[in-house]
């Protein structure tokens, strides 16, 4: 019997900024985690949630108030339901009924036949009101000797207390949550993910060959050796389609590349071994990288294959340029570097009416992404922005008679979070622009927010100049 035990790979308690609302549509007074191990290497994972509801729109809108949904596999797991019930205002208990208990196939597992066994109890809870408080307490028993888990502690509703019970014995409380937004520039959310692995990870090796896949290799085959690795991968990624099913309900295993490439489904670890398998059958040398956890979507395994005594990492999710860790340091090192860009620019107008047309400036490469009117008049949380530094020059030949309308523009001003400077200037029958942006922040704090969103909306005007002729 293999030693179960834990490793905690991330866990840090810094606090960061959320936005706040005054008025949350729900509450959880708890949430608790509990692992256990047992003596025969098996382990019992427990979750117990008290949820409060407040207000109309999470007894109606929220399907995720008013159900829970389990995902487990029967093959190796069983699930337990302790407590399920709701307490009424005036403090009455209503058990869930029987009826409330559904047991069906998860929607994920539905057009790949291998992962048919899997099974998900939605729970409907029942006698929902305002200021109810819906309990939730079931346990999974694994059969198995390894866990990875990631989660945040951070719900969209506040959360009272959250406590995890390690299997160790040590248990991590902390109160008084606030609850995520919906915001794609809200800063890294330090010290609220939690991942942790419990047991002995599986080791992966990827198969020499796999000659059902002859005839799609040499369709795919390319001169250039990285294009051809590069087709292998790219197929991988656009036609085996990735099964979102937690690793953890296939008890971490890899299928065999066969069978994932006759099923044209798999998970992250199954396209993993399909694409090392493909690239070994097609005379290269590769591996399945060890990596921390990379049993998660966004952190998956690697592929390390050597082409022409170079060697090169790529996943069976994603699309990326094939380029050694040195390269990748080259790579990165240009995005962080300042953008200087000074072009002439040929007259292709659109014409809008008769004797009116637009020019449109070039969309740059840039270190930004910032879409201004995604950014509310007012904040309550801090900004991801990024510290950077471009400057665009551009001249235009004007045909005779064209004419700015408006006139020349000029924007300059300096703040603490950056400064901008835009000018737009006709001498005759050149046009002369001149766009720079400098930001030196990469979190912008709330009180810089007014300055930086203006600044954004400053920097994403006059890209389109209009002239009469």
């Amino acid at each position: 019997m293999k030693k179960t035990f834990l490793t905690i790979i991330i866990l840090l308690a810094a606090a960061p900024v959320f936005a706040q609302t005054n008025h949350p549509d729900a509450e959880y007074n708890l949430i608790r985690r509990s692992y256990k191990t047992n003596s025969d290497g098996s382990m019992d994972i427990r979750f117990r949630k008290e949820l409060v509801l407040l207000r109309n729109r999470a007894i109606t809108a929220y399907a995720d108030k008013g159900e829970t949904f389990i995902t487990y596999n029967p093959d190796f797991e069983t699930l337990t339901i302790n407590e399920s019930y709701t307490i009424r205002p005036d403090g009455t208990r209503v058990n869930t009924p029987e009826n409330a208990f559904v047991l069906q196939l998860p929607s994920e597992c539905v057009n790949c036949g291998r992962l048919n066994n899997i099974r998900e109890m939605a729970i409907v809870h029942t006698a929902l009101e305002y200021n109810c408080t819906i309990v939730l307490d079931y346990t999974l028993h694994r059969n198995a000797t390894f866990l990875a888990e990631r989660f945040n502690l951070n719900q969209d509703c506040p959360v009272k207390s959250y406590e995890i019970r390690y299997a160790d014995g040590h248990t991590q409380v902390l109160n008084n949550l606030p609850q995520t937004v919906n915001d794609p520039y809200m800063p890294a959310k330090k010290g609220f993910d939690i991942e942790f692995q419990l047991g002995e990870k599986p080791v992966y090796t990827a198969q020499t060959t796999l000659p059902a896949a002859v005839t799609l290799l040499n369709s795919l085959r390319k001169d250039n050796a990285k294009d051809y690795v590069a087709a292998i991968r790219d197929w991988v990624v656009d036609y085996v389609t990735l099964n979102p099913v937690d690793p953890a309900r296939v008890n971490y295993a890899m299928a065999a590349p066969a069978t994932v490439f006759a099923d044209n489904c798999g998970t992250v670890i199954d396209k993993t071994g399909l694409l090392a398998a493909l690239l070994n059958q097609a005379g290269f040398r590769a591996t399945i990288v060890d990596n921390s956890i990379s049993v998660f979507g966004d952190k998956p395994l690697e592929v390390e294959v050597t082409i022409e005594g170079n060697k090169y990492r790529l996943t069976a999710t994603h699309k990326t340029p094939l380029l050694t860790e040195t390269e990748k340091a080259d790579a990165a090192a240009v995005a962080a570097a300042p953008v200087y860009v000074d072009r002439h620019l040929d007259w292709a107008p659109d014409t809008i009416v008769d004797n009116y047309v637009r020019i449109s400036l070039p969309n740059e490469h840039s270190n930004l992404n910032i879409d201004p009117a995604k950014l509310n008049p007012s904040r309550t949380s801090d900004v991801q922005a990024g510290a950077v530094s471009e400057f665009y020059h551009y001249t235009l030949d004007l045909p005779k008679g064209a004419k700015l309308i408006g006139g020349d523009i000029n924007i300059e001003y300096n703040r603490t979070v950056g400064s901008i400077s835009i000018i737009v200037k006709q001498k005759g029958r050149r046009l002369l622009v001149t766009r720079s942006l400098r930001l030196r922040k990469a979190v912008v704090t709330r009180t810089e927010y007014a300055d930086f969103r203006q600044l954004m909306i400053d920097w994403n005007s006059h890209r389109q100049l209009y002239f009469s002729l």
